[in-house]
C-alpha cells in the first residue's frame, strides 16, 4: 500500500475500540472501561475531527507518509496528527490499528 493507499484508506469514521500496553506492556483500556467514546473522523481535506462522548473535541490536519518506527527501525506508514505520531500496523475497510511510536505507549484499534 503506498502512501496514496494509505490516505484513501484511513478516510471516513472511526471507533476507539481499545488500547493495549502501557507502562506495564498489558494494560487494556476500552470504552465500557473508561465511559469514553471516541470517534475519529478522517477528512479528505487531510483534516481529523475528534468526538469524545459525542462532543467535538479537536480537528487537526493529518499526515500520513513514510518513516522509522522506533520498535524495530524499518520503514512503516505513520499517521501523525494532534503532535502525535503512530505507527500504522494495520488498516482495511473495517479495522484500523495504529501504535504510539514511543516506548510505554498503547496499541490503538478502531473499527468503522
Amino acid at each position: 500500500m503506498d502512501t496514496a493507499q494509505s490516505r484513501l484508506a484511513v478516510i471516513g469514521t472511526w471507533y476507539w475500540q481499545q488500547s493495549s500496553g502501557g507502562i506495564s506492556g498489558n494494560e487494556l483500556i476500552t470504552p465500557e472501561s473508561t465511559g469514553v467514546v471516541i470517534k475519529l473522523v478522517f477528512g479528505a481535506n487531510k483534516k481529523v475531527t475528534v468526538f469524545t462522548n459525542d462532543m467535538e473535541t479537536g480537528n487537526y490536519p493529518y499526515t500520513i507518509k513514510t518513516g522509522k518506527s522506533i520498535f524495530d527501525n524499518q520503514e512503516h506508514y505513520l499517521l501523525n496528527f494532534n503532535e502525535m505520531n503512530y505507527v500504522i500496523r494495520y488498516i482495511d475497510k473495517s479495522e484500523m490499528s495504529i501504535q504510539d511510536n514511543f516506548a510505554d505507549g498503547y496499541i490503538l484499534t478502531y473499527v468503522r
